[in-house]
C-alpha cells in the first residue's frame, strides 16, 4: 500500500477568454473566476497590496476639485465616492464598469452607480461583430442562484424602455486581447502568487512544529486506517503547534528492531528565503513600474532603488507621477467626463494631486 502522496502546485496561466456553447457571456477565464482569482492575489501578498493601495492613493491624491458634492444616486454617492471605486477597478483588473440610468423622457443621464468589475461579464458579439449586451452576477461561482442579469451596452441613442438602464464597460487595450482586460502587472501574477504561498509556508512552520522536519516510522506492521489516524491526531496534539515546540518526546519498544524511526528533513536555510523573496519584490516593483519601494512606502532588504538623498527621492517621484499615474488618471477621467456630459456637467476633472516633502534627507 503506497501511502506518500505528492501535490503538485501548478503556476497561473494566462486567462482564456472564450464563448461557452450555451452560455449568452463570454468566460472571463477557464472557469470564468478569473477576477476573483486576482482579488485573492491582491489579498494574499503584502507587497501587491502595498503597490495597488499606494497607486491608488497617488491617483485620488487630495480628491478631485471644482465638482461638489451633489449626489450622483439615490444611494448618496458623489462623485468622489464613485470616482475612488472606479479606480480602484482599474488598478486592480485594468478595466472599470458603471451602471448608467437614464432620465424617464431619455434626454438626460438620472443615475450613475459602480458596478465591480469582478461581477460583470461581457456578452458575445453580434454579427457586426459588436457587443450589445453584458451580464451582472454577484457570484459567478454559483449562477443558479445569483442568476445573471442581463443590461443593455452603453448607448446614448437608445436611452428609453428596457434600455434606461445601462452598462458603461471600459477597460485597457491589451495587443492580442479583445473583451476583457489584463492588468498592467500581469507579467508578475507567479511572482505575486509566490508571495502569498510563502507567507503562507513561514506561518505553517510555526504553527506547526514537526513541519517540515520529521518523518516518524514504525516498524512493527502496518496498523489499520483508524489506527493511522488515531496515532496522527495524538503526535499533532503533543507536538505540533509553536506552544509544543520542545518537548520531550519519549518512547518505549520491546527491541531494537521495533524502536521507532525518526529521521529529519532538512529545510532549505535562511538565505534561500532571503534571496528569494528580494527576486519576488523586485519582480513585482518591476511589474508595476515602481523603480523603488520607497515610493511607495516599503523597504526590501537587497532590493536596488533610490539612496537616501530627498533630490533623487523628488526626481524619482515626479517620474513614477508622470508615467505610471498620470496615464492612468486621464484614462478614468476621460471616460467618466464622457458620462457626466450625459448628466449635464461638461467639467474637465481634476484631481488635487498630494503633497509630498523629501527636503528634509531621509534617515535610515
Amino acid at each position: 500500500m503506497n501511502n506518500i502522496k505528492v501535490i503538485n502546485l501548478s503556476a497561473i496561466d494566462l486567462p482564456i477568454f472564450r464563448e461557452v456553447r450555451g452560455k449568452d457571456w463570454v468566460s472571463y477565464g477557464e472557469d470564468n473566476l478569473y477576477p476573483q482569482k486576482l482579488i485573492e492575489l491582491y489579498q494574499s501578498s503584502a507587497i501587491h497590496n502595498t503597490c495597488v493601495n499606494s497607486q491608488l492613493d497617488a491617483m485620488i491624491g487630495e480628491g478631485i476639485e471644482m465638482i461638489g458634492d451633489n449626489y450622483v444616486n439615490r444611494d448618496e454617492e458623489t462623485l468622489e465616492d464613485i470616482y475612488r471605486k472606479i479606480s480602484y477597478d482599474f488598478l486592480l483588473f485594468g478595466g472599470f464598469s458603471l451602471n448608467v440610468i437614464w432620465s424617464r423622457g431619455g434626454d438626460k443621464i438620472a443615475e450613475i452607480y459602480h458596478l465591480p468589475f469582478d461581477n460583470i461579464r461581457s456578452g458575445k458579439k453580434d454579427e457586426d461583430d459588436e457587443v450589445t449586451h453584458y451580464y451582472y452576477s454577484s457570484n459567478w461561482a454559483n449562477t443558479r442562484k445569483y442568476k445573471p442579469v442581463e443590461y443593455p451596452k452603453y448607448d446614448k441613442t437608445n436611452t428609453k424602455g428596457d434600455n434606461a438602464s445601462q452598462v458603461y464597460y471600459c477597460y485597457q487595450y491589451s495587443p492580442g486581447v479583445e473583451l476583457y482586460p489584463l492588468p498592467d502587472y500581469i507579467g508578475a501574477v507567479n511572482d505575486i502568487n509566490l508571495d502569498g504561498r510563502i507567507s503562507v509556508f513561514h506561518n505553517s512552520n510555526i504553527s506547526n512544529g514537526m513541519s517540515p522536519g520529521l518523518i516518524i516510522n514504525f516498524p512493527n506492521g502496518e496498523p489499520s486506517p483508524d489506527e493511522m489516524r488515531t496515532l496522527h491526531r495524538d503526535l499533532n496534539e503533543a507536538f505540533a503547534s509553536e506552544q509544543n515546540a520542545g518537548k520531550l518526546f519519549l518512547t518505549f519498544s520491546d527491541g531494537q528492531e521495533l524502536a521507532p524511526q525518526i529521521s529529519t528533513i532538512d529545510s532549505a536555510n535562511d538565505d534561500y528565503y532571503v534571496v528569494l523573496e528580494t527576486r519576488i519584490a523586485s519582480r513585482i516593483l518591476s511589474a508595476h513600474r515602481i523603480s523603488s519601494p520607497r515610493l511607495v512606502g516599503l523597504t526590501v532588504e537587497g532590493a536596488s532603488g533610490l539612496g537616501n538623498n530627498a533630490q533623487e527621492m523628488t526626481v524619482a517621484y515626479v517620474h513614477y507621477m508622470n508615467t505610471v499615474i498620470e496615464p492612468k488618471v486621464k484614462t478614468v477621467n476621460k471616460n467618466l467626463q464622457k458620462i457626466l456630459s450625459g448628466m449635464g456637467m461638461n467639467v474637465n476633472i481634476q484631481v488635487i494631486p498630494s503633497t509630498l516633502d523629501f527636503e528634509t534627507t531621509i534617515e535610515e
